[in-house]
C-alpha cells in the first residue's frame, strides 16, 4: 500500500477519500503514493495471459490469484465503470472462468463455486 502502509483506515480516507475507489478510477493519489495503479496491474496481468495463451495454444490453462488480477481480466472482457469494479466482490476460493476465441476474450462465469457446471465450456 505504499505510503499508506501502517495508516489507520480512518485516517486515510479523512486525508485522501476512498483511496480504493481512487484505485479504479485511475486518480493520481494512488501513483504518488507508491502504489501500482490500476492500469499498471492490467497491463502486468494481461502480459501474463499473453504469454500463458502462446506457450499453451489450445490448453485450458489455470490461473491462481487474487482479486485485482481477477478483476484486471473483468475489466478487460466487459469495461465496467471504476464504481463497479470496487463495489465487486470478489469471493474467496471462487472461479472467474474466461473463454478465449479468435483472440477475444468472453465471460463464462464469475465468482462460480460449482466448476462441474462449466465443464463443456
Amino acid at each position: 500500500m505504499g505510503s499508506f502502509s501502517g495508516m489507520h483506515y480512518d485516517d486515510m480516507f479523512k486525508k485522501h477519500g476512498n483511496v480504493f475507489l481512487k484505485f479504479y478510477q485511475g486518480h493520481p493519489i494512488v501513483e504518488t503514493n507508491g502504489i501500482e495503479t490500476f492500469a499498471s496491474v492490467k497491463k502486468r496481468v494481461l502480459d501474463m495471459v499473453s504469454y500463458c495463451l502462446k506457450k499453451h495454444n489450445d490448453e485450458t490453462i489455470l490461473l491462481v490469484t487474487h482479486m485485482d488480477p481477477i478483476k484486471s481480466m473483468i475489466s478487460t472482457v466487459l469495461q465496467p465503470k471504476p464504481e463497479l469494479l470496487y463495489e465487486m466482490i470478489i469471493r474467496n476460493a471462487s472461479l472467474t472462468i474466461l473463454k478465449n476465441e479468435q483472440a477475444n476474450f468472453s465471460m463464462v462465469a464469475i465468482n462460480s463455486m460449482n466448476p462441474e457446471r462449466y465443464s463443456n465450456e
